[in-house]
C-alpha cells in the first residue's frame, strides 16, 4: 500500500516536471540547472509540502500575464484589479464627492438645479482625489485587461474606463471625460454598461453647453429596452432629463421628468431637492397651490435647514392680498426671528414680511422691513443687493430721494457681478441713483429755503429743539452704555458676593458690603464726588428759587446751560445754533445760489427721466417745474426749447405755442429762435457748418502741402461768408501763415492783430499772442497744423515740454479728471465698464482723488501710445460712454506710465493737457 503511494507521487513529480518544463519554454527561460541530473534528483526528493508551495508560486506567477485567457488568469485580473485598483479608486472619487458637498453652496434667490457641480475654482479642491481616481483607474486598465475575441475578460477594465471619465467630469475637464465615455461606448458596445457612458456622456454635453447633443442622446438611451440599461441609467434618466432642460431654460418641460423622478428609488435628500425644485417652478408658473404642497412637503421631509428655511419663506411670497393666511404667515415669520438658529438669516425673513406687507399694500411697514433686511445682511450680498433696490425703488416713489439714493448705492456696491442681468439691474440703478440725487437736492434746497423764511424767533426755537432731541440721544446713548457696562459687572461680581458670603445674599442690597461699593465706585464715575444735598444733580445752585411760578431750579439751569452751549459753539458743534444755521440761505446772495443749485438739478433731472428712462411725462413736468420757477438762468433757453418741442402741435398747441413766443421774445437772436419760426433751419446750418468744415479741411491740407497761395484762397472765399462760425477765426490764421510763405513777415503781423481784435475767445487766438510776442525774432518755416506753429511755446507749454517726454512705445494710460460735485463718478465708472467688456474687456479701471474736489478714472494699461490713443478716439466718439456732461464737465487724455507720476504730483491739469495736445493730438 505504501510502495503504491510512494510510486504515486513519484508519478505525479515527474509529470509535474515536464509541465513545469514546458511552461518555462513558453516563456523561452533557459533552465540549465535542469539538464544536471543530481538536481533533477535533488527537486525528485523534495516533500509533498515543498512541492504544493512550489505549485502555488508558479501558478500565481504564471496568472499575472494577460497573453492567454485561462481561468487562473481571468480569476487572478479579475480578483486583483476589483479590490486593487479599481475599489482604490473609486473609494477616492466618493471622498472627492463628499468634499464637492461640503463645499457647493446653493443659491436660492434662483431657481436650483438637479445638479450642482460648482466652479471651478471650488472643483480645485477635489482635484488630489480625482487625480488619484483617474490614476487607479489608469494601472488598472493597462495592467489587466485581457481582450480576445473582440471581448474583455476582466470585467472590471470597462469600470476603470468609467471611473476616469467620472473623475474628468468632477474636474470639469470635459474634452477628458468625453474621450473615456466615448471609448467605452465603441469599445464595450455589447455590455450594458454601454448605456451608463452614454448617460455620463450626456450628462458632459449638458455642462459644456452643447444642449442638442444631449438631448438627442437621452432619447438614443430612453428607446433602449430595460435589461439593455444599468440600474443607475434607470434611477438617473429622468433626473439628467430634468437637469438638462433646466440648464437650457426650458424649465416647463423639466417638470414631468421631475415629477417621474419622485416614484425612482432615490435618496431622500435627493428627493428633498426635486420638491424644492418643482415648488419653484410651480411658483414661477404662478400655480400657488401646487407650489404650496411641495413646499410643506420639503419642510417635512427637512434633509436640510437651509433649504427647509427658504421653503418657509417662499410660502411667505405664496400669499395672497389679505388672505386669511396672512397672520399665521407673519406669527410664523416672527417667531423665525427669535429663534437662534436663523441669526444670519434675518435678512431673507424680513424680506418675506416686506413682501407680505407689499401684498396687502401697506407701503410703510414694507419700507422698514426692507430697510431692516439690508441692515441685517451679513452673508448674502444678492439678498442685501435685491432688498436694497426694493427699498430704494419704494423710497422714490415715496419721494424720500435722500434715502433712495442711499440704498441705491448699496445695491451697486454690492451686487455680485455674476448676477442675472447684472449690466441692465447696475446701469438702471445708477440712472436712479444719479436721479434720486438731483430730487433730493431740490428737496433739501427747498427746505433751507423754507426756512430761511422764518422769522430768527421761530428759527431759533427750531434750532434749539434739535438740539435738546440731540443732547437727549447723547444722554441716552452714554445711559444705555453705562447700564451695559454696569450689567457686566454686575454679572461677573454676584456670584462671586454669592460664593464669599452666601449668608448675605438673600439680605437686602445695601446690607451687602461689596454691592454698595460696586454701587458707590459707579456712582462717582457718572456723577463725581458730589455733597449730599438737595437738587444734588445741579454742579450750580446759585440762581436757585424754589418758588419762581414752579419751575424747578434744575429746569432753568438747564435751560441756561443749553442756551449758553448753543449760542457759543461752532458750526462744527452739534450743540450749537450755528452748526444748523449755517447752510440756511438768509441773504439774497445765498438765496441765488441756493436757487441756482435747484435749477442745475432739475435741469438734470429732466433729462435723466427724457433720455434715460424715456419718461417724456415725467420730464416735462420737471421741465415745466424748472421754467415755473426760474426766471434766470444759462439753461433757460435749452429748457424753453425743449418744452417747446415736447408739447404735441394738435392737441397741445397753445403750450407749444407759448414757449415759442418766449423763445422769439428773450432770446431773439438764437438759433433757437430762428428754428422754432423755421423748421428747415436746421437743414440750413447743417449746410453751413459742412460747408465750413469742408472748406477749412481744403485749406488746411492747400497748406501742408506748401501750396500757400491755394491755401490762402480757400481762407479768403470762407471769410468773404457772411454767416459768423467758429472756424472762421482759424481761417485767418490759414491765411496770416500763408502769407508769412509769399510776402513779407508784416502781412503776417496785421492779419494775426485783426484776428486777436476780431476774434478774443476763439481756441486759436492764444497762438497768435505768442506769434506776435515774437515779433522781430527770426521765426522757423511754419508747419504742422494750422492750429499751432513750431514758434516758441508759451511759459506754462515751455515749462510742460521741460518736464515731460513723448516715449511712444512705452506703457500708456488714458485719464479722466471729474469734479465730484458736478458728476456722479461711480454712474460714469459702470458706464465705462459696460463699454470695455464690449471693446476692450481686459483693461483695468481705478479712481483715486487727485484733491479735495477732483477725482482720476484711470483706464489701462495699453502698450504703446499709439492703441491708446485709439481707444481713446472710440471712447471720446461713443455718446453713451462719454455723454455731452462728461465733455463739459472733465478733461480726458492719454498719459504714459513714467509721465503719470510727475503730472500725479504736479496735479496742473492745463499743463499736462498743452504738453497732450502738442504731442499726442497734433
Amino acid at each position: 500500500m505504501r510502495k503504491s503511494k510512494l510510486s504515486g507521487i513519484l508519478a505525479f513529480k515527474s509529470i509535474f516536471f515536464r509541465k513545469i518544463k514546458i511552461f518555462l519554454q513558453e516563456y523561452s527561460l533557459q533552465i540549465v540547472l535542469l539538464k544536471h541530473s543530481k538536481i533533477f534528483s535533488t527537486l525528485v526528493s523534495f516533500s509533498f509540502k515543498q512541492w504544493s508551495l512550489i505549485v502555488f508560486m508558479i501558478l500565481l506567477f504564471s496568472s499575472c500575464s494577460t497573453k492567454k485567457n485561462t481561468f487562473t488568469r481571468r480569476a487572478y485580473h479579475n480578483l486583483t484589479s476589483h479590490y486593487n485598483g479599481w475599489w482604490n479608486g473609486n473609494e477616492s472619487l466618493k471622498d472627492g464627492l463628499l468634499k464637492l458637498d461640503d463645499i457647493v453652496v446653493d443659491d436660492y434667490s434662483k431657481n436650483l438645479l438637479v445638479f450642482n457641480y460648482g466652479d471651478k475654482a471650488q472643483m480645485s479642491a477635489l482635484f488630489s482625489d480625482m487625480d488619484r481616481a483617474i490614476e487607479k483607474g489608469s494601472v488598472t486598465a493597462l495592467r489587466h485587461s485581457m481582450w480576445f475575441k473582440n471581448r474583455e475578460h476582466c470585467n472590471w477594465i470597462d469600470d476603470s474606463y468609467m471611473l476616469i471619465g467620472k473623475a474628468n467630469f468632477y474636474k470639469q475637464e470635459y474634452t477628458s471625460a468625453r474621450q473615456s465615455f466615448n471609448f467605452v461606448i465603441s469599445r464595450y458596445y455589447y455590455n450594458t454598461i454601454k448605456s451608463e457612458a452614454q448617460l455620463w456622456l450626456a450628462k458632459t454635453f449638458i455642462e459644456s453647453g452643447s444642449f442638442q447633443k444631449a438631448e438627442t442622446l437621452l432619447d438614443e438611451i430612453s428607446l433602449l429596452f430595460e435589461d439593455e440599461q444599468t440600474s443607475y441609467v434607470r434611477n438617473n434618466l429622468d433626473l439628467v432629463y430634468a437637469d438638462l432642460f433646466l440648464k437650457s431654460n426650458q424649465n416647463k418641460k423639466a417638470v414631468p421628468y421631475l415629477e417621474s423622478a419622485l416614484e425612482l428609488p432615490i435618496k431622500r435628500k435627493m428627493l428633498a431637492r426635486i420638491s424644492y425644485i418643482l415648488a419653484q417652478l410651480y411658483q414661477e408658473d404662478e400655480q400657488f397651490g401646487i407650489a404650496s404642497e411641495y413646499y410643506q412637503k420639503v419642510i417635512k421631509l427637512n434633509t436640510d435647514y437651509q433649504m427647509a428655511f427658504n421653503a418657509k419663506i417662499n410660502l411667505a411670497f405664496l400669499y395672497t392680498q389679505n388672505s386669511k393666511d396672512g397672520d399665521a404667515l407673519r406669527k410664523s415669520l416672527s417667531k423665525m426671528l427669535k429663534d437662534s438658529k436663523n441669526k444670519n438669516y434675518l435678512d431673507q425673513i424680513y424680506f418675506a414680511l416686506a413682501e407680505i406687507d407689499l401684498k396687502d399694500t401697506d407701503t410703510l411697514p414694507a419700507i422698514s422691513n426692507l430697510r431692516k433686511a439690508v441692515k441685517y445682511s451679513t452673508q448674502n450680498k444678492t439678498q442685501k443687493a435685491i432688498a436694497s433696490l426694493k427699498a430704494a425703488d419704494l423710497l422714490f416713489k415715496n419721494k424720500r430721494f435722500s434715502l433712495s439714493n442711499l440704498y441705491y448705492d448699496t445695491a451697486l456696491q454690492v451686487l455680485p457681478s455674476k448676477y442675472e442681468n447684472y449690466n441692465r439691474i447696475t446701469k438702471e440703478a445708477s440712472i436712479f441713483e444719479n436721479l434720486s440725487q438731483q430730487l433730493s437736492l431740490v428737496q433739501e434746497q427747498d427746505s433751507l429755503l423754507a426756512l430761511g423764511r422764518l422769522s430768527n424767533t421761530h428759527l431759533y426755537v427750531l434750532v434749539d429743539s434739535l438740539i435738546q432731541v440731540f443732547i437727549a440721544s447723547e444722554e441716552r446713548q452714554r445711559d444705555q452704555e453705562f447700564a451695559k457696562q454696569q450689567s457686566i459687572a454686575m454679572g461677573t461680581q454676584s456670584s462671586n458676593i454669592a460664593e464669599t458670603n452666601p449668608m448675605e445674599s438673600g439680605k437686602w442690597y445695601f446690607y451687602n458690603a461689596q454691592a454698595r461699593s460696586m454701587g458707590y465706585t459707579a456712582f462717582i464715575a457718572k456723577w463725581g464726588n458730589r455733597k449730599l444735598a438737595d437738587n444734588w444733580r445741579l454742579s450750580n445752585k446759585e440762581a436757585q428759587n424754589t418758588s419762581d411760578l414752579g419751575i424747578t431750579d434744575e429746569v432753568e439751569e438747564s435751560e441756561k446751560m443749553d442756551e449758553n452751549l448753543a449760542e457759543e459753539g461752532s458750526a462744527t458743534n452739534p450743540k450749537s445754533r450755528n452748526y444748523y444755521l449755517k447752510d440756511i440761505p438768509r441773504n439774497a446772495e445765498q438765496i441765488k445760489n441756493a436757487e441756482y443749485k435747484i435749477a442745475n438739478a432739475l435741469y438734470q433731472a429732466a433729462f435723466i427721466y427724457k433720455e434715460d428712462l424715456k419718461d417724456a411725462k415725467k420730464a416735462l413736468v420737471v421741465f415745466e417745474e424748472f421754467a415755473r420757477r426760474i426766471e434766470e438762468h444759462p439753461y433757460q433757453l435749452q429748457v424753453y426749447f425743449q418744452l417747446y418741442q415736447m408739447y404735441d402741435e394738435q392737441t397741445q398747441a397753445e403750450e407749444k405755442n407759448k414757449y415759442k413766443n418766449l423763445i422769439i421774445a428773450k432770446f431773439p437772436d438764437t438759433d433757437y429762435a430762428m428754428l422754432v419760426q423755421n423748421p428747415d433751419y436746421a437743414v440750413e446750418i447743417e449746410k453751413k457748418q459742412n460747408y465750413f468744415n469742408d472748406q477749412y479741411k481744403r485749406s488746411y491740407q492747400a497748406f501742408e502741402k506748401g501750396q500757400y497761395l491755394l491755401a490762402q484762397h480757400y481762407a479768403n472765399q470762407a471769410l468773404e461768408k457772411k454767416e459768423d462760425h467758429a472756424l472762421k477765426a482759424n481761417f485767418m490764421f490759414i491765411k496770416a501763415l500763408s502769407l508769412a510763405q509769399t510776402s513779407v513777415l508784416d502781412s503776417l503781423y496785421t492779419n494775426l492783430e485783426k484776428l486777436v481784435k476780431s476774434y478774443p475767445d476763439a481756441e486759436i487766438t492764444p497762438q497768435a499772442k505768442n506769434i506776435l510776442a515774437q515779433r522781430g525774432k527770426v521765426l522757423d518755416t511754419f508747419t504742422g497744423s494750422a492750429k499751432e506753429t513750431e514758434s516758441t511755446p508759451n511759459a506754462l507749454l515751455n515749462e510742460a515740454l521741460s518736464m515731460y517726454q513723448a516715449k511712444p512705445n512705452s506703457k500708456h494710460f488714458m485719464l479722466i479728471i471729474i469734479d465730484t460735485e458736478k458728476i456722479n463718478s461711480k454712474a460714469i465708472q459702470v458706464r465705462i465698464n459696460d463699454y470695455n467688456k464690449k471693446q476692450a474687456p481686459n483693461l483695468k479701471l481705478e479712481s483715486l482723488n487727485l484733491d479735495d474736489q477732483k477725482q482720476i478714472i484711470r483706464i489701462g494699461e495699453f502698450d504703446n501710445q499709439a492703441k491708446a490713443m485709439q481707444y481713446y478716439r472710440s471712447f471720446i466718439a461713443d455718446n453713451y460712454v462719454f455723454p455731452d456732461l462728461l465733455k463739459n464737465e472733465s478733461k480726458t487724455f492719454v498719459i504714459s506710465a513714467d509721465n503719470y507720476p510727475l503730472f500725479f504730483n504736479d496735479k496742473d491739469i492745463e499743463k499736462y493737457e498743452l504738453f497732450f495736445n502738442k504731442k499726442f493730438i497734433n
